[in-house]
């Protein structure tokens, strides 16, 4: 299931054929929108997450950005993970063409969806990849600007 409807096509095209590289203790595994992946499944189960999503801070709104940049909203994000307590592995976001520079990321464990969502959001990011418990992993959109009513009616910074 994809969720980039409003996305520019050229754009979505990228997300879903990018492979999402994860760093895990049984070594490295290629990801990518729509394929079951049965090793990273079962390695999900022996770890007790209930899903698991691939995040970034780097580059947001798609927009390359400087490694000093990159490095230092990455370093937010794994800050926010530790405040709530969540494990993650090392990844990276490749493009098989090679046009958009390697982009490090996440494998975040035992993560709902809404909270993806909100980091994805938190750090501006268009989309995210969301691995639900024995499933194929998903494109997210990430919708950027919250409807006011929505706005209004937060009084938490994290909605779930």
């Amino acid at each position: 299931m994809s969720t980039q409807k409003d996305l520019p096509a050229a754009l979505s095209h990228a997300f879903e054929k990018a492979i999402y590289r994860i760093h895990s203790p049984k070594g490295d595994m290629d990801v990518r929108i729509g394929q079951l992946n049965r090793p990273l499944n079962q390695l999900l189960e022996q770890e007790n997450s209930r899903g698991a999503a691939i995040l970034t801070a780097c580059n947001p709104g798609a927009q390359i950005c400087s490694r000093a940049f990159n490095d230092a909203v990455q370093e937010s994000l794994l800050r926010d993970l530790q405040k709530l307590d969540l494990r993650w592995w090392p990844a990276v976001n490749l493009d098989p063409k090679g046009k958009w520079p390697d982009e490090p990321s996440l494998l975040v464990l035992d993560i709902s969806l809404q909270q993806a969502r909100w980091q994805a959001r938190l750090f501006k990011q268009l989309a995210f990849v969301y691995i639900p418990l024995n499933g194929k992993p998903q494109l997210h959109q990430v919708q950027q600007r919250l409807p006011v009513s929505d706005q209004a009616a937060s009084n938490s910074p994290v909605p779930f």
